[in-house]
């Protein structure tokens, strides 16, 4: 079965396209008449992602727009690459716009995360993951849903360019009351998480002061090709991509400003520790 490319990033492309005819103040009839296989319908469909964009013809509208090399070899290999984690096989019934968040982890180099409430899921235990979504509005197949967040977490573990996760975390989420046991492991597994070379942990103490965090949760992923980085804002009935890059941009200086905020490294684990410790 042919994998789709993420709708969030046949988007991206979409809009990438319109971008650079329009930087180089073209009609779409002026396309047309230079481009093979393309019509107006098509290249229409193409810069509103209406139809699957094929790869040949991507590079063929790029090339023709003088694209930035490097940007066009990602955005071609976006399309080409039809790879996915295999234990994803199981779970075809999976939120659309959840697996697309599986396939962009796998093909991101970093994520920078700001959690108020809850363990990133990249983070969490089995038997946390369970106790945060059986809790959920939606009762349904929770183990299934609990078996792929823990799946997901290979991502920072793989032996070749694992994702690089800069995690901030509220420290209410630190001390959620649960079944025995529950939290201690879920800290002690924070602790170990944070050892990896490729995982920095920060929390945000309670007393802190005012910043862009208490919007709300956060997810910003970034490529290789900072123009593809893209922003996940998690809601409880549905999620929402940033996508438009000035706007992505906001939520990395907000980032910023969250990690100044936070304790530091040094200080956030001492914090965990001590948590886990009171536990015990």
């Amino acid at each position: 079965m042919a994998v789709a490319v993420p709708a969030v990033r046949y988007r991206r492309i979409a809009a990438e396209l319109r971008r650079l005819r329009e930087l180089k103040n073209l009609s779409a009839e002026e396309v047309v008449a230079q481009v093979d296989g393309v019509n107006l319908v098509k290249l229409s469909r193409y810069e509103n992602a209406r139809v699957q964009l094929k790869p040949d013809v991507v590079r063929a509208l790029l090339d023709f727009y003088e694209c930035d090399e490097e940007l066009k070899e990602v955005l071609v290999e976006i399309l080409r690459d039809k790879r996915r984690p295999g234990w994803m096989a199981a779970y075809e019934q999976l939120n659309p716009l959840y697996t697309d968040l599986i396939r962009l982890e796998e093909t991101a180099v970093g994520n920078k995360s700001y959690e108020s409430a809850y363990i990133p899921g990249l983070l969490q235990t089995r038997h946390y993951a369970h106790a945060i979504i059986s809790s959920g509005v939606v009762k349904t197949s929770v183990e299934e849903r609990v078996e792929v967040r823990i799946n997901r977490q290979s991502v920072l573990t793989r032996p070749e360019n694992p994702l690089k996760l800069w995690a901030v975390i509220h420290e209410s989420a630190l001390t959620m009351s649960a079944a025995p046991g529950v939290m201690t492991d879920q800290l002690d597994k924070l602790l170990q998480f944070g050892k990896l070379p490729n995982v920095k942990i920060q929390v945000m103490p309670a007393m802190a002061p005012p910043h862009p965090g208490m919007t709300g949760p956060f997810a910003l992923l970034e490529f290789r090709q900072r123009d593809l980085d893209l922003v996940l804002l998690s809601g409880m009935l549905s999620s929402d991509w940033v996508e438009d890059p000035n706007h992505v941009d906001v939520y990395r200086a907000a980032f910023d400003e969250i990690m100044a905020t936070a304790l530091d490294l040094d200080q956030s684990f001492h914090l965990i520790a001590e948590k886990r410790d009171q536990l015990k």
